[in-house]
């Protein structure tokens, strides 16, 4: 596999086509195990906040110093319902990265209280989609020096599990949960009291973060949204109607290079904006974005501000979730290295 394509899998989404041209070393990645997970069979719960089941397989287990940085990143994974799913039906899926003490799971051996054990995507499968491809990407931070265990964890849930009925869902075969060191890493999560609504036709700027790369030349940024629909009458988010079946919305990262005061250091590089429909049956949706940069797209800056900005195109307003849910996972949540 060529460098470029083992870059963009690990950052888990399609990239600009300068990607595939990279050359030389990207990090050492330690696989989850010496053979992929098997195939995963599991229940559909009837309401969200279940809990999660735990992949087999896909536990990587380690030893770090105090404030040691990893990069974690979920690959080879699908997502696919048994059960046939028809006409109104629909499934809330949750995916993700969870890490916890020593050879234990989050539940018996949590990392201590406050400290960020991990983040998630989540998405509705509708009848005609079939199969979802979660994207996961986050740093896990030592809080201490010892040994951690790392997993993959799914739930599903929804309403049409009553009288009787039973939905299964599959992990298919070869999910693995994968992890680098690099020379620089840095992580950042949108904070509940920043969570924002995105009304009709207005473009937000969050998810802020200050980067001093060191290192290595070449900076990977991922900056991934956790966005909702705010459909009529929605107890998440105020402002939609019954005029729109759902919101469009553009997502792109922001990079604006800066002196050691923080002043503007030229133009700001951008990713391609990528365009997310999420109609009302959806629900939810993951956006996930990355930037591609080198040393020398600064232009002599010694750092830069990263952004995400979320562009409203179409319909009712959408909400950045923000903050943490059970177990301490990152909703909107960002991340950069050096390589």
């Amino acid at each position: 596999m060529r460098l470029g394509s083992r870059l963009a899998a690990r950052l888990g989404g399609v990239l600009a086509a300068s990607v595939l041209a990279l050359a030389g070393p990207v990090g050492t990645a330690a696989p989850a195990q010496a053979a992929p997970a098997e195939a995963f069979d599991y229940p559909v719960t009837p309401k969200a906040g279940s809990p999660y089941w735990d992949i087999p397989g896909t536990e990587v287990t380690f030893t770090a110093a105090a404030g040691e940085r990893s990069y974690l990143w979920a690959r080879n994974v699908l997502i696919e319902n048994v059960t046939e799913l028809t006409g109104d039906d629909w499934l809330g899926t949750t995916f993700s990265i969870r890490c916890a003490r020593g050879g234990g799971t989050p539940e018996t051996d949590p990392l201590p209280a406050g400290v960020e054990a991990g983040a998630y995507w989540a998405a509705n499968l509708l009848p005609h989609e079939h199969t979802q491809k979660p994207t996961v990407r986050w740093v896990f931070i030592a809080p201490e020096q010892g040994t951690y265990t790392c997993r993959l964890s799914v739930t599903s849930y929804s309403t049409i599990v009553a009288d009787g009925r039973k939905v299964t869902m599959r992990v298919a075969a070869g999910a693995e949960l994968a992890r680098a060191a690099y020379p620089y890493t840095a992580r950042w999560t949108l904070l509940q009291d920043d969570e924002r609504v995105v009304g009709s036709g207005s473009t937000v700027t969050t998810l802020g973060s200050t980067i001093t790369p060191t290192g290595a030349d070449r900076i990977a940024v991922v900056q991934d949204a956790a966005l909702t629909t705010c459909k009529a009458g929605s107890v998440i988010c105020p402002g939609g109607t019954s005029q729109y079946d759902g919101t469009t919305v553009q997502t792109w990262v922001e990079a604006q290079p800066q002196n050691p005061d923080g002043s503007r250091c030229g133009a700001p590089k951008t990713s391609t904006a990528t365009t997310w429909h999420i109609a009302n049956r959806k629900h939810h949706q993951a956006a996930v974005n990355t930037l591609l940069l080198t040393t020398a797209d600064l232009g002599g800056c010694s750092q830069f501000r990263v952004s995400l900005k979320v562009k409203h195109t179409w319909g009712n307003p959408v909400v950045i979730h923000a903050g943490h849910v059970g177990g301490h996972l990152a909703r909107t949540h960002g991340l950069a290295f050096t390589y």
